[in-house]
């Protein structure tokens, strides 16, 4: 059942082409597959070696530097960028979808894709938990928020978060995946063909299977979010500050939540730009959906600084002991003057908020191709940044001081090492590899989604100006 249609605005050239039968779509975005064969192979080829490399790596860490949590401070900023950015870009399929956008169509696969980083980031979390501090060190228990919990309960349950987290992630990028494998045991032939046949399941398209269809997107969209607020949560205290003293900060676990979505958003923008120039997709991608998303991507950046600023305004009028100790391990980075980490901390909101936020604040650059990208290029410098500040400062406190009341000496800045960058080079191939192994299996452009927006949208003219007639499915 249709009805309330609705006229989406935008210019004349960037109109979507109505009535493209079928089988076109199904050819144009089946070609994704099987475009670029040599390089993607040679560029699937550097990133395994480079995967290998960071994996060999972080195995030698783990030997020669268990003993040493100081150290792994440069992993631990690594694991919350995978998870900021890989965890937060599927909620761009999610939230939208819900809310029955029509301009999300071409995006939905792509943000769904995001949700096979989770595999780098389970992997570099393994050893991260076995250097994690323990809960309870010769009867005295650090202060945490498992108060009352077993001793295992930051190890464990951050870990069967974090699984749970990919889990329904997989699920969710899978049950809207189905239609599209069907149409690869339609359309393809050989190894492709045989992998549609089984991952399709005897898709046929019928009313039962439809209406299943979206009620699974649906409620693997939901239990993926309340999981991903979730995670956040633990891995923000049990990472960050449950191990330096004094650090209370009922704000920051959701500041850490909030920048996972516009890390995400800016991973989609940048994918999505990469994805029409390279593929070839104008003809599916348009400006609506730049538009629309870097929108959505200047909003998260003003609920960045306002998080921020909820969380420092606390510390800097309480003046405390722990309040100053703060100030000074995480903004200053050092007791006197302004420390390495100082410096990060002011490079840091300057990519992440007030140059994005500079540059998106102009009309002419939000609705275009080439501008939402400048910013989300930013935004992820800007946030790999902002986690190396925050986790490498937070690993640094010795472990004897875990149970002071708070900070009293301010911990020298740790500067990474050989191993440190290989494994973030690494830790960054193995979750770019499963998505570039996984584009050669289905379209990066869900077929089924843009055969929908074919039959319910048709380019019209409105007055003085042209827009695109959506009809509204029930």
């Amino acid at each position: 059942m249709i009805k309330n249609p609705t006229v989406e605005m935008t210019d004349e050239k960037h109109l979507p082409q109505a009535n493209v039968p079928f089988d076109q779509i199904a050819k144009d975005l089946v070609r994704t597959t099987t475009h670029g064969g040599k390089t993607i192979r040679r560029v699937s080829i550097i990133l395994g070696v480079l995967s290998i490399v960071g994996i060999v790596a972080l195995i030698v860490k783990l030997i020669t530097q268990r003993d040493d949590s100081t150290q792994w401070g440069y992993v631990a900023a690594l694991v919350s960028f995978l998870l900021t950015v890989g965890g937060g870009a599927p909620m761009v399929a999610i939230a939208p979808v819900l809310a029955k956008a029509n301009w999300v169509r071409p995006i939905t696969r792509i943000s769904a894709i995001f949700s096979l980083t989770g595999i780098a980031t389970l992997i570099m979390t393994i050893p991260l938990l076995v250097v994690l501090p323990p809960l309870v060190v010769d009867g005295t228990r650090r202060r945490s928020i498992w108060f009352e919990g077993p001793n295992f309960s930051p190890h464990v349950w951050d870990y069967i978060g974090i699984l749970g987290l990919i889990i329904t992630g997989l699920a969710l990028f899978y049950t809207a995946a189905i239609p599209d494998f069907a149409v690869m045991r339609d359309h393809t032939t050989g190894w492709r063909k045989r992998v549609g046949r089984i991952l399709s399941r005897g898709w046929i398209g019928s009313n039962s299977q439809w209406r299943t269809l979206r009620m699974r997107i649906g409620m693997f969209g939901t239990f993926y979010f309340l999981i991903l607020i979730f995670v956040h949560f633990l891995f923000s205290s049990d990472f960050a500050m449950g191990i330096v003293p004094g650090w209370r900060d009922a704000i920051f676990p959701m500041y850490h939540s909030i920048t996972s979505l516009q890390g995400g958003l800016a991973a989609v923008i940048a994918s999505l730009w990469f994805i029409r120039r390279y593929f070839k997709l104008e003809k599916y991608i348009h400006i609506d959906q730049f538009w629309s998303l870097s929108r959505l991507l200047f909003a998260t950046t003003l609920l960045w600084i306002y998080f921020f600023y909820s969380a420092f305004i606390v510390f800097w009028y309480g003046r405390g002991g722990a309040d100053k100790a703060w100030i000074d391990l995480l903004v200053r980075g050092s007791k006197e003057g302004i420390g390495p980490m100082g410096w990060v901390f002011i490079f840091a909101g300057i990519f992440i908020f007030i140059a994005p936020w500079w540059w998106l604040i102009w009309n002419s650059v939000r609705r275009s191709i080439n501008g939402p990208i400048i910013a989300a290029s930013l935004i992820l410098i800007g946030i790999m940044l902002d986690r190396v500040r925050i986790f490498v400062t937070a690993w640094s406190v010795p472990t004897e001081h875990i149970h002071d009341k708070y900070l009293m000496i301010i911990p020298q800045t740790s500067l990474p090492s050989g191993l440190d960058i290989m494994i973030i080079i690494g830790g960054i191939c193995i979750g770019l590899l499963p998505i570039l192994v996984i584009s050669r299996v289905i379209p990066v452009v869900s077929i089924w989604e843009m055969q929908q927006f074919n039959l319910l949208s048709k380019p019209v003219k409105y007055m003085k100006t042209h827009g695109v007639l959506v009809a509204k499915p029930d």
